[in-house]
């Protein structure tokens, strides 16, 4: 499956075959089709399981532990940062990344949905995007920063294909102390203390990642076997309402 276009329709129909689903994002950007596919998970007691394997990866997954377990204190502001000199090269003819009517949207869908989810699980469910700049304004979008807000904490997103270089950054600041990603490694400061760790390859170093999709398995046999059922859909309801918030924004401004 390549395009987001044909997504909701794959699902749909697997759900009705009596199937678990594994869906690449983003899951859907219609409402309406998403809150079909809840319906027929729900009724039917199958699983719906967006692919967010940038969670699972060997940085983030070190992040999201330290940010949820304490040693930061509350979490009170975070920033994510992805930058590209180009769309991700595509397996069909054309760059279908640029063309809505297959990708639904530009880098806010292509990268966006992933980095949505991130800053869900740093900041909380409460989160919602408070406003966005999409650059350039009458077309696909190449640039976009989104700003967000939860209870007591804020969140910054920046995303870019048309950056002077490659790479992955996040930097997440609580009360206690601080947690800065650079790529291949991770920063953490607390009570005087600074802690680094090295990975053997760069957050940003390729769009194949089979070892992060492995990492993810057990929690998506997990929802399958009903335990934590319907976190994932939860998931890109977020990515899904902000995402057509963003846009919905543009294209009043254009009004």
């Amino acid at each position: 499956m390549f395009s987001p276009k044909f997504h909701a329709d794959a699902v749909l129909a697997s759900l009705r075959a009596g199937l678990h689903v594994l869906c690449e994002k983003p899951l859907t950007l219609d409402p309406e089709a998403f809150a079909v596919i809840r319906s027929e998970s729900v009724g039917r007691g199958l699983c719906v399981y967006s692919i967010n394997n940038w969670a699972f990866s060997p940085q983030w997954a070190k992040l999201l532990d330290v940010a949820g377990s304490g040693r930061l204190g509350p979490i009170r502001h975070a920033e994510i940062r992805v930058l590209r000199t180009k769309p991700s090269v595509s397996a069909l003819p054309g760059d279908w990344r640029k063309d809505p009517a297959i990708s639904g949207g530009g880098i806010l869908v292509d990268h966006g949905w992933h980095n949505l989810y991130l800053m869900r699980r740093l900041l909380g469910d409460e989160l919602d995007v408070a406003q966005t700049v999409l650059r350039p304004a009458g077309a696909v979008d190449e640039v976009a920063t989104v700003l967000l807000k939860a209870p007591g904490a804020s969140g910054t997103i920046h995303l870019s294909w048309r950056a002077g270089e490659r790479s992955n950054s996040a930097f997440v600041a609580g009360e206690r102390g601080t947690a800065e990603l650079r790529d291949d490694s991770l920063t953490v400061k607390e009570g005087g203390a600074e802690e680094t760790t090295r990975f053997p390859e760069k957050l940003s170093g390729g769009s194949a990642h089979p070892d992060w999709l492995a990492a993810m398995w057990p929690s998506f046999e997990a929802e399958c076997d009903g335990r934590g059922r319907g976190a994932s859909l939860a998931e890109a309801e977020f990515c899904l309402r902000s995402i057509r918030e963003a846009y919905g924004a543009r294209e009043a401004s254009r009004a």
